[in-house]
């Protein structure tokens, strides 16, 4: 085992895509180990995160797992989950349980597996069993410390809520869940597919093209996700009034990544390459112009004292979602680990379950730039300048989120907001303002850490915030 440890440290673990430190070696302390010989669970521990990784001896590594294997000598592994016999060998060892959501046998079944995905920080791998049935087991690397995915799922497959992939069964690995097995969803695409095709036909002059009847739908479909996760009011579920404390909080961390976004750009633009340098300089400018709006959404926070706070989804966007086409439309939602970059207590927060729809608003703005950028041929920075002085998908936009909007208002519960309908109907742009402001300020902070050159993006949606949500724009 210390072989396999000294491996991982010095070799596999700093280019692995699910290793926080890419390129960095760090020290691991093994907390545990089990196996049958074949496969071995170790669960580890670095910089005061903790791990897991199941391995399975092979021959050699498939060529479609080089980037999840190595050998060691003439021994080689690979990260196990990708293998057909992982799912059945667990029962042999020690400390592992499958807890069943129901009964079934093509857990034990299963004939043929391959990874769904190598581009995530988890492994997701897909299997086809003897029945030819089709199943997808999500199995967590770095392990938090409150699992919110596991828990948001396990309540909402109880409430029967249909917006989520079939929930078969949990993995736990010493009271841990490691892992969750559903069933495969056959999609055309992800949730902004159908949208993005109605923007591209409508940016081309082909007619009316408008896709109000699923905009409608997904307000109704996050209205019901808020009712599945607040059925009942408990310490991590349920609804609860807002105190100054909730308003404080969520202010502090608001102006920390508006500072801490200027911070990232000023490097940006000390960066030895001109052009990034450049670009990042024009839009740390357009960044700093966008103080009052920033400082205006923050006072406008105190009008939530009293209102409610709930669980809400956190990271909700087109692209947490597959879009079924047949035998109806509709959209399954398939991530609920929570927003990227938050710290562990942040991400327990309970928050307004309106911000889930600033998310979505901010969704279709990103939807907006990559049809924009497609037709036109251009790079971010540049249709972020034009969708801030003439945004030709500004009316498309606007009308599809005025209809998830609308149907969310009319089907949610006003007791789950703290406020009464008919003040919802006309007064939600000041209480989606100052979240949609927030939204875009963890975005234009999470854009400059990991993909530079799309920060423009959400800057830009601060200016188009500003102008519909508090300016009377036309929503």
């Amino acid at each position: 085992m210390e072989r396999i440890i000294g491996y991982l440290e010095e070799n596999y673990l700093p280019q692995a895509r699910w290793w926080p430190w890419k390129g960095t070696k760090r020290s691991l302390e093994l907390l545990g180990h089990s196996g049958d010989g074949e496969i071995t669970i170790l669960l580890f521990r670095s910089n005061n995160l903790v791990f897991h990784l199941p391995l399975a001896r092979v021959t050699e590594v498939p060529a479609n797992l080089k980037t999840r294997g190595f050998c060691i000598g003439n021994e080689c592994y690979v990260e196990a989950e990708y293998l057909p016999k992982y799912i059945e060998s667990l029962s042999k060892i020690e400390g592992i349980t499958v807890e069943y959501l129901q009964e079934t046998s093509e857990l034990t079944e299963v004939l043929h597996a391959e990874p769904l995905t190598l581009e995530s920080t988890n492994t997701v791998a897909l299997y086809e069993t003897k029945s030819g049935s089709r199943l997808v087991l999500k199995s967590y690397r770095l392990i938090p410390m409150v699992n919110m995915e596991a828990l948001m799922l396990r309540r909402l497959a109880e409430e029967k809520y249909r917006h989520i992939p079939e929930i078969l069964a949990f993995i736990r690995y010493r009271d841990t869940v490691t892992g969750v097995v559903s069933r495969f969803v056959r999609g055309v695409g992800d949730g902004g597919y159908p949208f993005y095709k109605s923007l591209l036909k409508s940016l081309s002059g082909e007619g009316s093209c408008l896709r109000i009847g699923l905009a409608s739908k997904l307000g109704i479909i996050i209205s019901g996700l808020h009712r599945a996760l607040n059925s009942e009011r408990g310490d991590f579920f349920g609804a609860e009034p807002i105190s100054d404390g909730d308003v404080e909080k969520w202010r502090a961390r608001l102006e920390r990544m508006y500072s801490s976004s200027l911070k990232r750009l000023d490097e940006l633009v000390s960066s030895e390459r001109d052009n990034v340098g450049n670009e990042a300089a024009y839009w740390r400018d357009m960044l700093e112009k966008t103080r009052g709006i920033v400082e205006d959404a923050a006072s406008m926070l105190d009008e939530y004292v009293g209102l409610m706070k709930a669980r809400t989804h956190q990271d909700l966007h087109l692209a947490q979602m597959i879009y079924v086409e047949s035998p109806a439309e509709d959209f399954i939602i398939t991530d609920f680990e929570g927003e990227p970059g938050r710290s562990i207590d942040e991400r327990l927060w309970k928050e307004p379950p309106i911000r889930d729809l600033a998310s979505m608003i901010r969704s279709f703005h990103y939807l907006s730039h990559a049809a924009i950028m497609s037709r036109a041929g251009r790079s971010q920075g540049e249709v972020s300048k034009v969708m801030i002085s003439n945004d030709p998908s500004a009316a498309w936009r606007l009308t599809h989120v005025k209809a998830m909007v609308y149907s969310y208002l009319m089907d949610v519960d006003p007791r789950l907001l703290g406020v009464e309908r008919n003040t919802l109907l006309t007064g939600f742009r000041r209480l989606l303002y100052p979240w949609i402001v927030e939204r875009a300020i963890y975005e234009t902070y999470y854009e400059s850490l990991y993909r530079p050159s799309w920060v423009s993006i959400p800057i830009a949606g601060l200016f188009e915030a500003y102008r519909v949500y508090r300016g009377g724009g036309a929503l």
